[in-house]
């Protein structure tokens, strides 16, 4: 597969999550919406690193330097686990019709299914280094962050039409399922995401160092 086929791939991508964001902003802000609640969202991160990696390869399809693998790793790794945990645990949650539900497909859905085909199907492929384990830095740090302005500053998302907490997922909900389920899910998210990076290093081909004869 040629090189204009994966740049009009990745550019068509990054210009979706930046209407779909910019789009989302105006009606969260119209609304009265917290935006740093907004932009402290798995999600929309995932989003954004996704867009980032995206209007990278369009770029460049052949970009392979350690900050844009580890970039592209990370947006690929949250986008995924955004997927699965929000169609599994998450959609139904709260009811939402128009522009809403319109958004919540691109985020929940059409992202992260043309992501993870960009990527495994569309040629050249990101190719990846060791390096790009650093990618867990940024799930991990998003879980500190998280919990962490849970307690300090106490903002209110809403997790179902009628309930509301301090983290943006229920299953962070320490108030009311407790630290020690908190931390269970926190452990198995970081387990998710580990496996996850190793799969995309591995689908990516990550490069080893030859060592002299």
């Amino acid at each position: 597969m040629n090189s204009t086929i994966t740049r009009v791939f990745h550019a068509s991508l990054a210009m979706l999550i930046a209407a779909a964001v910019v789009w989302q902003t105006v009606i969260s802000a119209d609304a009265g919406r917290s935006l740093v609640n907004l932009f402290s969202y798995f999600t929309i991160q995932s989003n954004l690193l996704i867009m980032v990696g995206a209007a990278g390869v369009a770029l460049d399809p052949h970009r392979s330097d350690r900050i844009f693998g580890a970039v592209r790793v990370a947006g690929l790794v949250g986008i995924t686990v955004t997927g699965i945990v929000y169609a599994t645990v998450l959609a139904g949650t709260v009811p939402l019709e128009g522009a809403d539900r319109v958004l919540d497909t691109i985020f929940h859905y059409i992202v992260p299914a043309a992501s993870v085909i960009g990527f495994v199907l569309i040629q050249p492929r990101t190719p990846l280094q060791r390096s790009a384990w650093w990618a867990l830095v940024w799930p991990v740090g998003w879980l500190v962050y998280t919990l962490l302005r849970a307690v300090t500053f106490s903002p209110t998302f809403t997790i179902t039409e009628t309930t509301t907490a301090r983290v943006p997922y229920d299953f962070l909900d320490f108030d009311a399922n407790g630290a020690g389920s908190v931390a269970i899910a926190c452990v198995v998210v970081t387990a998710i995401a580990v496996a996850l990076t190793a799969f995309y290093l591995r689908v990516g081909g990550v490069r080893r160092e030859v060592e002299p004869a």
